[in-house]
C-alpha cells in the first residue's frame, strides 16, 4: 500500500468497495424510503445516487478516455427504481476496477486537455491524479450523505470509513 505507483490505485479501489457497500445498505430501504425527500443536498438517496453516479461516469470517460459502457437512462424516472441504478452503478463499478490496473501509467501525471475539462471555478488545468483523488472524495462526502439519511430512516448504514478498508485489505479483519 505504500508503493507511490500502487497509491491511486488503492484509492480507486476504495471508492469501488465503499460505493458497493453503500449500494448493499440502500438495497434494504423500501421504495418510499429510496425516493422519500428528507431535505438533504440531492433531496433524497435516491437523488444523492444519482449525483454520484452521472459524476463517477463522468470522470471515468475523462480518466479512461472512453465510455463506461453504459447508455443515458430512457426518461428521468428510469432511476426511480432502484435496481436500475444498482444495475448501472454496478456496471460502472466494474469498469472502474479495471481501469485501477492501468494507474502505474505515466498518463495520471499529465494534466487534462482544455477540451476533456472544462471547470468554470478551474482557472487552470489539472492533473488527471488530481481528477481521480476529487471522484475517490467526491464519493465519500456523498457516501456520508447517504449515511445520515439512511440513520434518519432507521437502517443500518454501511461501514466504508478508509481505515476499515485498509484493514481489511491488509487482512486484519475480515469483509
Amino acid at each position: 500500500m505504500t508503493d507511490p505507483e500502487t497509491f491511486l490505485a488503492t484509492h480507486l479501489r476504495y471508492a469501488v468497495w465503499a460505493t458497493r457497500r453503500t449500494l448493499e445498505a440502500v438495497r434494504h430501504l423500501s421504495p418510499r424510503e429510496y425516493v422519500r425527500d428528507l431535505g438533504a443536498s440531492f433531496r433524497s438517496v435516491r437523488g444523492i445516487l444519482e449525483h454520484m453516479l452521472v459524476t463517477d461516469w463522468g470522470w471515468y470517460e475523462l480518466l479512461a478516455g472512453e465510455s463506461p459502457g453504459i447508455t443515458d437512462p430512457p426518461d428521468t424516472q428510469f432511476y426511480a427504481e432502484f435496481s436500475n441504478l444498482e444495475n448501472d452503478y454496478r456496471a460502472l463499478l466494474v469498469r472502474y476496477e479495471i481501469l485501477g490496473s492501468f494507474l502505474d501509467d505515466p498518463e495520471l501525471a499529465t494534466r487534462f486537455a482544455y477540451s476533456q475539462l472544462e471547470v468554470p471555478w478551474l482557472d487552470s488545468r489539472v492533473p488527471k491524479w488530481q481528477g481521480l483523488m476529487h471522484l475517490v472524495n467526491h464519493g465519500t462526502y456523498h457516501r456520508g450523505q447517504i449515511a445520515a439519511l439512511m440513520r434518519q430512516l432507521g437502517h443500518a448504514v454501511a461501514e466504508t470509513d478508509l481505515i476499515h478498508f485498509y484493514l481489511e485489505l491488509e487482512g486484519r479483519i475480515r469483509p
